[in-house]
């Protein structure tokens, strides 16, 4: 177990200096995460098409604002309805009870469910943008080690090829997370989402989802590493085989996002669990077959 495990950190700790001393793979994703946020910011950040919805984090913003008891009563049957206009919102308000329908109360609570289609669409565009920069890094990943040969002096050493496989998927998962840490913070200023108080349930997602993400596309990567056109098979046979997380993580990330607790959704966080273990294992067992051929 000792000599696996040294094994693992050694090829994972070559994986990642190759990697920051090379700085271009890690400053391509960074910069095509930065267009690829840019380009959903100008096709769908139109000001004029607003929703309106009082999320639990919204309504407990508005408690710590000094929003009275009564009205915080009143404004739970509102909580989780999307309203198309301002209209609606606020007939919707009106019917709550009076504790609401005046004075700067109603303009706070008004101001809080406003959202843009930016912000109500924020969970998946922030998946797809890491999804398709994070592919980047995965294509090269096996590429360099084919190209330079040391991918078959690394196959014939005495490691064993799940522990091979750990190392490699290890340096993705930890590039990857790399890769978020720097793509959240401009994630959040271009699209005005405020993480105060979310991060650490956010992490754990992001953790979990990037796990799952790792495992499948390290074993397709080098499934695909020395086929011609692997550029094309990669997200061809990755992007399927990755819906199951996609939806469980762009789920629980808008749960999060929305100040509902983590703790509510556990059916979710279970399912992502065992998703997670499935990919892991059998991208483990698979994966000596896999480099054989």
């Amino acid at each position: 177990m000792k000599t696996a495990l040294r094994q693992i950190g050694i090829i994972l700790w070559k994986d990642l200096l190759i990697d920051l001393r090379r700085k271009e793979n890690l400053l391509a994703m960074v910069f095509f995460s930065l267009l690829t946020l840019l380009i959903f910011q100008f096709a769908l950040g139109s000001a004029d098409d607003l929703r309106y919805r009082l999320t639990p984090r919204a309504l407990a913003m508005l408690e710590n604002d000094g929003l009275s008891p009564a009205a915080h009563g009143d404004l739970q049957s509102l909580v989780g309805r999307t309203f198309a206009t301002r209209n609606a919102f606020l007939q919707a308000l009106r019917a709550t009870g009076p504790q609401v329908v005046t004075g700067a109360e109603r303009v706070a609570v008004l101001e809080a469910a406003r959202r843009t289609t930016l912000q109500e669409g924020a969970p998946g565009l922030l998946w797809v943008t890491f999804l398709l920069a994070g592919l980047l890094g995965l294509s090269k990943s096996f590429s360099q080690e084919r190209e330079n040969g040391s991918m078959e002096g690394l196959l014939l050493t005495p490691a064993a090829r799940g522990t091979i496989y750990l190392g490699k998927m290890g340096s993705n998962a930890l590039f990857l997370l790399l890769l978020l840490a720097m793509v959240l913070p401009l994630f959040a200023l271009l699209y005005q989402i405020s993480l105060w108080g979310v991060l650490l349930p956010l992490c754990a997602v992001l953790l979990a989802g990037v796990l799952g993400f790792a495992a499948l596309g390290t074993l397709l990567g080098g499934m695909t590493s020395t086929l011609q056109g692997k550029e094309v098979l990669l997200p061809l046979l990755l992007f399927p085989l990755l819906a199951p997380i996609v939806i469980i993580v762009v789920h629980l990330t808008g749960v999060i996002l929305e100040g509902s607790p983590l703790a509510a959704e556990m059916d979710w966080v279970r399912l992502l669990a065992a998703v997670d273990a499935v990919f892991l294992i059998i991208s483990y067992l698979v994966f000596d077959f896999v480099m054989e051929t």
